[in-house]
């Protein structure tokens, strides 16, 4: 009876040890199984969000273009001169000179204005380096428009001028600066010896003029006979560019309209010669040389009015 139970109890207990066992890898199992699922979903999810983000849809993609700010650099335009502006440019003596220096596209560059003869600095923008109140850079209505403005010219102030912008390399443009003096010149001179009753023209011609005489005064002897109608008629004419013509004529001319006739033009000096009236074959005895006395006095007179007008200019420029 020992013996039975005995074997009964092994028997139990291998029943129990067999059962754990099988209960033990069933776990294993389905342990194993659970993983290997949840390996391979997240490989799955791991593939669809490379998928997604390597080959986008196009609507998502444009919506994200639209979305998006773009900056587009705007392309520099480099300064340049205007080619139509004057080069050379003709002023009488002491009047004012424009040079003109048009710059395209100056953006945050500057401009100069340069005396070439001696590399003199004039201005800087329209900030001025140099003493002499003459110089100084003026605005018009164009912005890119840089005036140099020269007032009184003189003699000295002719050459060469040069407008420099201040890009890197440098680029300039170059104007030259002509200072004209005006001469006077009666056509026929020194003397004309007119028949008494007959109609004299007498013609003086003003060379290297910019611009008219402001003026231009007629004397026989030392009286002026501008408003004098008895005289005869005075006219000033342009001739060319360069050029002015004035004609004083007589009609009918006399014993008393013999002597000196003199032109003198604001801008120049005066001219004179001497009208001989002839009688038949003998002249009237009046004669003068084109160098008499008459002249000196009607030169000192038409200086003065020309110093008068230049003084007269120079106080209405400091009282500005």
């Amino acid at each position: 009876m020992v013996e039975a139970r005995e074997y009964s109890h092994l028997q139990t207990k291998k029943l129990s040890l067999l059962a754990i066992r099988r209960l033990l890898r069933l776990i294993l199992r389905i342990v194993i199984f659970s993983t290997l699922l949840l390996l391979g979903t997240t490989r799955t999810q791991n593939n669809d969000t490379l998928t997604n983000t390597s080959m986008p849809d196009k609507r998502s993609l444009r919506e994200e273009d639209n979305d998006r700010e773009y900056w587009v650099a705007e392309p520099y335009n480099f300064p340049s001169f205007d080619n139509n502006t004057a080069k050379n440019v003709s002023t009488q003596l002491g009047q004012t000179a424009f040079l003109h220096c048009i710059v395209e596209n100056l953006g945050d560059k500057t401009v100069s204005w340069i005396r070439r003869k001696d590399f003199h600095v004039l201005t800087v923008g329209t900030d001025k380096y140099i003493s002499d109140d003459r110089f100084q850079t003026v605005r018009t209505g164009n912005d890119n428009d840089w005036v140099l403005q020269i007032k009184f010219t003189q003699l000295k102030d002719q050459g060469i001028y040069e407008c420099q912008v201040s890009t890197d390399p440098k680029i300039s443009v170059f104007v030259n600066l002509s200072v004209l003096v005006a001469e006077a010149t009666i056509s026929g001179g020194p003397k004309i010896i007119v028949e008494k009753g007959s109609s004299i023209e007498l013609t003086c011609v003003i060379s290297n003029s910019s611009a008219p005489p402001i003026f231009v005064f007629w004397y026989h002897n030392n009286r002026m006979i501008n408003y004098d109608s008895t005289r005869g008629d005075i006219s000033v004419e342009k001739a060319a560019s360069k050029t002015v013509i004035s004609k004083l004529y007589i009609k009918d001319i006399g014993e008393e309209e013999s002597g000196n006739y003199t032109c003198g033009p604001s801008n120049a000096g005066p001219t004179s010669v001497s009208v001989v009236i002839s009688n038949g074959e003998n002249p009237a005895a009046m004669q003068h040389d084109g160098n008499s006395a008459p002249l000196n006095g009607v030169q000192t007179r038409t200086s003065w009015l020309w110093n008068l007008l230049l003084y007269l200019s120079l106080i209405n420029y400091v009282t500005r």
